[in-house]
């Protein structure tokens, strides 16, 4: 990324965010999702930003998805009314402020359990109001949900509950990015889709009509017009892309709209360099095919190891012409926990900053 405010550039590690590339994103899955006839919800736990939010809902999202509770509240505090907390809500304190964020925003909420159904069922008693309810069903990623024989029997307890209303079910095909072509992604996406779509048939000879059949994963989000019988899609980290949508074929080098703009601090020896990049910033995930983040430019250097504050740089195959002072731009391996681990983001466009953007959802893991 060319950046030409040279002052932010003495004060790193800095998070810097292409205004394009973003914005070419938002607006492609936005067209796709429309010429397959598939409402889009986009996951927000990404960006963790109502301002970027109110981007994909100005380019046609139906409405956005949030990870947790106390993201919902930041973006209904935002204005933003139409949102899905895919993660089921339970506990005394968590469901008060449930109750009480109802009064902001039209809410979904995802779970698995007739347990956490009851509590929601509670709050929409003492509304008197039906809560809509996504359920869970587990695909293949072994994450939330049951199978689909366990969950139509789950779900007929739960469609018992007189203030619950079951809209749609729900997966996410997290287990695509361990695919690494085309042809394995888009298996992964129809089975995915199948699962849930005779899940649905299950329910409908019992009696239990569902609207929605919702998928999430940017993995997948390119073959939206080959996957059959789903009608929503919950993709996230399509907004900035990074090194795991990559490694599954999802995006390209030019697709990644955030970097990671970090400063050599240390040169010991020939075969190691230190970057004031680590753990707090870049975050520990690792990369299939090794590695803390893409460094561009330099694919003789690998980021081996992380402590908190350094990021210890391999240098491969010789040596490297980097010296203590000089810059490297990162692809990060998980945008999403790098963008959790900062508290503002610099937007730039054509290397200029046009603004920066506060992460008001950060930390709200609760």
């Amino acid at each position: 990324m060319d950046i030409k405010n040279q002052d932010l550039l003495t004060d790193t590690p800095l998070i810097a965010l292409d205004m394009e590339i973003m914005e070419r994103n938002i607006q492609w899955l936005a067209n796709l999702s429309k010429e397959a006839g598939v409402k889009l919800r986009p996951h927000t736990k990404t960006h963790k930003s109502p301002f970027i939010a109110k981007l994909q809902i100005e380019a046609g999202a139906s409405g956005i998805t949030t990870a947790k509770l106390g993201e919902a509240e930041v973006m209904a505090n935002a204005g933003i009314d139409d949102i899905l907390i895919a993660f089921p809500i339970i506990g005394k304190n968590k469901l008060k402020r449930f109750n009480d964020l109802l009064q902001k925003a039209n809410l979904t909420v995802a779970l698995d359990d007739w347990t956490v159904a009851k509590g929601i069922n509670a709050v929409g008693e003492n509304i008197k109001k039906k809560i809509p309810v996504y359920i869970d069903v587990d695909t293949g990623l072994g994450r939330m949900g049951r199978s689909a024989k366990e969950s139509v029997a789950s779900i007929l307890e739960i469609a018992k509950l007189p203030f619950i209303s079951i809209k749609g079910l729900m997966s996410h095909s997290g287990h695509a990015y361990a695919e690494n072509n085309d042809e394995g992604v888009k298996r992964v996406a129809i089975e995915d889709a199948t699962i849930l779509y005779e899940t649905k048939m299950d329910l409908e000879q019992k009696g239990i009509y569902i609207d929605e059949l919702s998928i999430g994963a940017s993995a997948t989000a390119r073959m939206l017009k080959e996957i059959p019988f789903i009608t929503e899609a919950r993709p996230g980290m399509y907004v900035f892309n990074d090194r795991y949508v990559m490694g599954a074929g999802g995006a390209k080098e030019n697709d990644c709209a955030v970097s990671v703009i970090a400063t050599v601090v240390s040169h010991p020896s020939d075969d190691r360099l230190l970057i004031d990049a680590g753990s707090k910033t870049l975050s520990s995930d690792l990369y299939k095919g090794g590695g803390h983040g893409l460094i561009k430019g330099h694919e003789n250097l690998v980021i081996d190891r992380l402590s908190e504050e350094h990021g210890i740089i391999k240098v491969q195959g010789g040596k490297t012409s980097l010296r203590v002072g000089d810059l490297v731009e990162i692809i990060p391996n998980h945008i999403c926990p790098v963008i959790n681990l900062t508290d503002e983001i610099y937007g730039f466009r054509n290397g200029n900053l046009e603004r920066t953007i506060s992460i008001e959802g950060r930390g709200k893991n609760r």
